[in-house]
């Protein structure tokens, strides 16, 4: 007869997932300090998303784990399969957009300033600066930096995590609208992507992808 192994108890998974445990307190002192740290105008917003967000989960990624960022998602290794899953998902997400504008309230809801809908190049700089800049934090430390916290021991489980904390950033700042609504789509289909990848640059590079493909498609239905 088999004999049942004990199921594990709290202590002996405290022990064992040390590393992991501690570095995801590491980032929800990012995560909260990111959200709730008062800023007074851009400039200081964009210092704290840069201090909290990427400067502080690399340096404890150096100096306290004593770990190669490329291990955290910094690499454009997986060169043979990066095709496939860059080309599927972008594809998946640009259908599931096509979807959230045909049959929800979205376009109503999303909103693009009347300048840059009357200018190429206000929109060019607007994409490549400011919305680029978002999505490579966000995806820094998401999809890089929480996703390869929690991937070598919970597996695809990693991807709900970093997707639900990534919701409960929009949450906490009363900030879920339309206007965010792609953003939380892509924190899904980018968080797979990294996942396949183990790289955030892909995820990265397909999230500004569709954002731009996204943003040029409603100026075309709305102009």
């Amino acid at each position: 007869m088999y004999q049942k192994k004990a199921p594990k108890t709290i202590k002996s998974f405290l022990s064992g997932n040390q590393e992991m445990l501690v570095s995801f307190g590491v980032a929800l002192f990012c995560f909260f300090s990111s959200s709730f740290f008062p800023t007074q105008n851009t400039a200081q917003l964009i210092t704290k998303s840069l201090f909290f967000l990427v400067l502080l989960p690399s340096l404890y990624i150096k100096i306290i784990l004593k770990k190669n960022l490329a291990d955290f998602g910094w690499n454009l290794r997986n060169k043979k399969t990066t095709v496939y899953w860059c080309s599927s998902i972008t594809i998946g997400t640009l259908f599931l957009f096509y979807l959230m504008i045909k049959f929800t309230q979205f376009m109503p809801g999303y909103t693009i300033e009347t300048y840059l809908k009357n200018s190429f190049w206000l929109f060019l700089v607007y994409e490549l600066i400011i919305t680029n800049f978002r999505v490579f934090v966000f995806s820094y430390f998401f999809q890089g930096f929480i996703l390869s916290i929690f991937q070598e021991k919970l597996g695809s489980l990693a991807i709900a995590i970093q997707a639900g904390l990534f919701f409960a950033l929009f949450f906490l700042t009363n900030t879920i609208s339309w206007q965010t609504a792609p953003f939380i789509l892509l924190s899904i289909t980018a968080g797979f992507l990294a996942y396949k990848t183990k790289s955030f640059f892909y995820s990265y590079f397909m999230s500004i992808f569709v954002i731009i493909i996204l943003d040029t498609y409603i100026i075309y239905l709305t102009k």
